[in-house]
This record gives structure tokens, sequence and C-alpha cells, in this order.
């Protein structure tokens, strides 16, 4: 190997732990999603997250109040988190995130009976609602 390829070596190395140690992302961009319930008739819900890899678990909010969770995406952005929603006997899904589908670093979701709305990264855009998906 010749003295510039360790080179390279070393600082991709150095760089990836570098990433690591200061948990930001290396060759990827972080995504912040942060849930809120705002189910109309101020109802419980439980969410439960999942991607690929991750099984972020059961969490339980009352009217208002939020989860948030962080991750890097991969290099090809085919990242996918999904979650289920329920409350009083109702159970919902939604992909949270799914690559560039939502165009979002900062995806900021509020959980209604209707479904999901996604509202926006920037002043001049609007919220976009979608509907849950079937199972």
């Amino acid at each position: 190997m010749t003295s510039l390829a360790k080179t390279l070596l070393l600082l991709a190395l150095l760089a990836a732990c570098m990433s690591a140690m200061s948990n930001a992302c290396f060759l990827s961009e972080k995504v912040h999603v942060q849930i809120t319930n705002q189910l109309e008739n101020g109802e419980d819900l439980t969410l439960h997250c999942n991607s690929g890899d991750n099984d972020l678990g059961e969490h339980f909010l009352h009217k208002d109040e939020n989860y948030k969770f962080s991750f890097c995406t991969n290099v090809f952005d085919k990242t996918l988190y999904y979650c289920s929603f329920a409350w009083s006997g109702q159970v919902r899904w939604f992909d949270v995130y799914a690559g560039v589908r939502y165009n979002c670093l900062n995806c900021n979701w509020r959980i209604t009976h209707s479904g999901p709305c996604l509202e926006p990264d920037t002043p001049d855009a609007q919220e976009t609602c979608y509907q849950y998906r079937k199972k």
C-alpha cells in the first residue's frame, strides 16, 4: 500500500471515529423526528416506532406531549422509520421517515384522528396531512 493510500485510509478512519464520538453523521445527514399527540378529543396516544435496525420501544403521550428521536440516514437515503399509533382501541400505522419522500431534516408530526400532519420546515410552506396506511 502506498504512503498516500495509507494516509487517506487513516484520515477516513479518523473522520469516522470523530463522527461516532461527536454523535454526528459520517457521509449522511442527521434527521430529527418529533411526534406530538394532537388527538382532537384529548385522548392519550401510545406510539411504537421502528426501523429495520432499531426498535425505539413503546411511548405513552398525553394530549400535546411529544416524543423525539434522531438518527443518521444511510448513505443512499433509503432509511425508513415507521410507527404504530394506538388510542381508544384503534391502531393506525404510518411511515414517519421514508428516505426523501417527505424532504425534511426536522420532521415534526402532529398525530390527529384523520391522519398525521407534517409541519413545514420553512415559514412560507404549508402543513401537509396524510392518511394512515393500511397494515
